[in-house]
């Protein structure tokens, strides 16, 4: 386990100690959140539900604002799937907000893998700018392009800022990616052990007995499915469901929360990529570049479908509703403004 340097900070000891990060192998209305709270979906096959020890959780600093951002990512997710899967909560969530169906660069720009696709989600930025165009992650340039909760802390380092990924490279620096940088008050790279179930309960722990301002959340096991049965399986769309029981815990854990009904939420769903019928990425079908975003706050009305937005517009959307304002040079818009 390595535990990162906390950052230089005019915060007290106790803020300090809470940039620590793990390392390891909408406004939704008060009665938005209507869902019922599920329990948690099992591991993949190949990977227990092993329950993260108190060392799990570093200390998050408390957060500033009653503004709330959260976006979760599906590896590997399809909209088309989503909505034919037993998926209560994904498609409440829809019809809450909107529903916004988009495709990725092709692969002349780069690989329909997940580098890309999640350094693209995070920095607002496409591949020709961000410079990931596939796992090996060479060439990234997140020092100009850092992911929307760095430039959260750089614009105000008293917002309260959390990643929390199944897949490592998101949240540390395996396998040369590290796409949320050290500035983020906690990172955390879920051991592989835990799989998504660890994930889940260091999401719930954060969003329902602490205070994030902004949070994003990366779930791996709809990808694991695509690959080992295709998107056009029965597992495939059984994953789908293990995923959105995940999402009912997190969106039960906001909506308990004490201030609740004072704070104002924005939550986000979308994916990296999409899958071959198959199974299996990175190429420049129309399957494997389909993408989305599932909206519900604000900008997103209830009820409605997008052509217009693009997971590139995620980080923009995030920053303008936490109050930092949107950098020249992203290629994404707050989606208000489109």
């Amino acid at each position: 386990m390595h535990i990162s340097e906390a950052r230089p900070s005019g915060r007290t000891a106790h803020r300090r100690r809470a940039l620590a990060a793990i390392a390891v192998a909408a406004v939704l209305t008060p009665v938005a959140l209507t869902a019922p709270a599920a329990a948690a979906a099992p591991a993949a096959p190949g990977h227990a539900a092993t329950a993260p020890s108190a060392a799990a959780y570093p200390e998050l600093p408390d957060g500033s604002r009653t503004e709330k951002t959260l976006v979760i990512g599906l590896d590997g997710s399809m909209l088309e799937k989503i909505e034919q899967a037993e998926a209560p909560h994904l498609k409440s969530l829809i019809a809450q907000g909107t529903r916004a169906p988009s495709s990725l660069y092709d692969t002349s720009v780069a690989k329909t893998e997940s580098g890309p696709g999640w350094a693209t989600v995070l920095t607002g930025t496409w591949p020709d700018k961000h410079g990931v165009r596939d796992n090996s992650f060479d060439g990234k340039d997140f020092g100009t392009y850092p992911d929307f909760l760095t430039r959260m802390e750089q614009a105000d380092p008293e917002l309260s800022t959390l990643a929390i990924a199944s897949w490592a490279p998101i949240t540390s620096a395996e396998g040369n990616g590290e796409i949320v940088g050290g500035d983020v008050d906690v990172r955390i790279a879920t051991p592989g052990d835990e799989y998504d179930a660890g994930t889940t309960e260091r999401a719930v722990h954060y969003l329902g007995s602490e205070n994030p301002d902004a949070t994003f959340v990366q779930l791996d096991n709809i990808d694991h499915a695509g690959h080992s049965s295709g998107s056009d399986s029965q597992e495939y769309l059984d994953a789908i469901a293990g995923v959105d029981e995940q999402i009912g815990r997190m969106l039960d854990a906001v909506r308990s929360r004490a201030t609740y009904d004072e704070e104002s939420w924005q939550i986000m769903v979308t994916a990296d990529h999409g899958h071959r019928p198959e199974g299996g990425h990175g190429g420049n079908s129309d399957e494997e570049r389909a993408t989305y975003v599932i909206g519900t706050g604000p900008g997103f009305r209830p009820g409605t479908t997008r052509d217009d937005v693009e997971i590139v517009d995620i980080a923009a959307t995030a920053l303008k509703h936490e109050g930092v304002a949107v950098p020249d040079g992203l290629d994404g818009v707050p989606v208000d403004e489109k």
